[in-house]
């Protein structure tokens, strides 16, 4: 099955989901159900779940064999299109009081059953490293924030899955990806939308100039403007150096479409390291990091050429480099029509850099980047807990 992300503009979903089997289902099921017994399958979907698929393959009737799989069964699903609100049967703590996280955080999941989490799966794809049976993905309890901490095995993380299909993210997250979790002490669902914009397009950016990208590196052309445990934490361009423009001036209708994600069987390299270690808060931290940049003088000889590098670019639009990022001929000739120095100059430059990318890699894997970074003392203080059962 070959599965297509649909970047859709978000739309108002229906509140209640009426479950496989139920008289409505059946109902909407017959309707939708053509004279010679096929199922008009983006009839039945819109009706049902509020979100349009499209198939050729489905449309066609056509009972013809494909082994090569181009084109058959093609999939396009559109970004937080689902709800429900049914309960499942899971048990956790709840260690954030209602007293302590603003009401903004306190929004359901869509995704509350076995049901459309199978749904989700059959249409989306969520690993890109052929890991995509080993990542197991869970339904939401009523009652579940993604303030939730789970204080048991097996240890989850929430993410927004508006954000995976419409930034192109990937599971498991990359080592600069883990790594700017890791220093900036927040969790996945943690981070604002347009920061987790940021971090794809400036990883877009340094793969069109075959650069690494590091926190150190990143930290250099943004900062955190202020942190608080009750909301997300947005990352902004540092002042009079911002190389990447803002992806979207508001971002709409993904708070409730959270799921946990956790690993299946063979697959700790989701959420741990070799040595056992997490690679990234798992849960919604109450003391995130205020990271106002870099230590210029800290950074080596490579992490100083790619900020070089980057530099010699106008703003570079977000929306346009995540766009291309499966498409290098177009990616380099949007990063050449932004640069303000010579085609000659920029391929010297990359040359340079691409020289010494073996070990720009090793020294990244190595690193401290904690040591690298100006981190302000934010005044956030521990949030109040109680822990109290859930059923899920």
């Amino acid at each position: 099955m070959v599965l297509l992300r649909k970047l859709d503009e978000a739309k108002d979903y229906p509140a209640v989901i009426h479950p496989v089997g139920s008289d409505w289902e059946r109902q909407v099921r017959a309707h939708y159900t053509r004279a010679d017994g096929t199922l008009n399958i983006n009839g039945y979907y819109t009706e049902m779940f509020g979100f349009a698929v499209k198939s050729s393959d489905f449309e066609s009737g056509s009972s013809d064999s494909d082994s090569s799989g181009n084109d058959r069964d093609r999939v396009i699903i559109s970004p937080s299109e689902f709800s429900s609100k049914n309960p499942n049967n899971r048990s956790l703590i709840v260690a954030d009081s209602v007293a302590t996280i603003s009401t903004s955080m306190e929004i359901s999941s869509r995704f509350t059953t076995d049901e459309f989490v199978s749904t989700f799966r059959q249409a989306v794809q969520v690993s890109g490293e052929g890991g995509e049976n080993r990542v197991v993905i869970d339904p939401v309890a009523l009652g579940e924030f993604v303030t939730t901490i789970n204080e048991q095995e097996p240890h989850y993380f929430y993410m927004y899955t508006h954000l995976l299909q419409t930034l192109h993210l990937w599971l498991p997250f990359n080592f600069f990806e883990c790594q700017v979790l890791r220093v900036m002490n927040v969790a996945p669902c943690q981070l604002h939308p347009n920061s987790w914009a940021f971090l794809k397009a400036f990883q877009v950016a340094c793969e069109g100039l075959d650069l690494v990208p590091t926190a150190g590196v990143f930290f250099s052309f943004f900062h955190v403007k202020n942190v608080s445990p009750h909301s997300l934490i947005s990352i902004n361009s540092q002042p009079n150096k911002g190389r990447f423009s803002l992806y979207a001036s508001n971002f709409k209708n993904y708070r409730d479409t959270f799921l946990c994600f956790r690993c299946g069987e063979g697959f700790p390299e989701l959420m741990f390291d070799a040595s056992g270690n997490r690679l990234f808060p798992f849960y919604w931290s109450s003391s995130p990091r205020l990271i106002k940049g870099t230590r210029p003088n800290t950074l080596n000889e490579y992490e100083r050429l790619t900020v070089s590098t980057l530099s010699k670019f106008q703003v570079l639009s977000s929306v346009e480099l995540i766009s291309r990022e499966d498409k290098p001929q177009s990616l380099g000739e949007y990063m050449g029509s932004m640069s303000t120095i010579s085609a000659q100059q920029r391929a010297a430059l990359v040359m340079k850099a691409r020289a010494q990318k073996a070990e720009a890699e090793r020294a990244a894997d190595s690193a401290n980047a904690m040591s690298q970074l100006v981190v302000e003392e934010s005044g956030v203080k521990s949030t109040k807990r109680k822990n109290s059962e859930v059923s899920r």
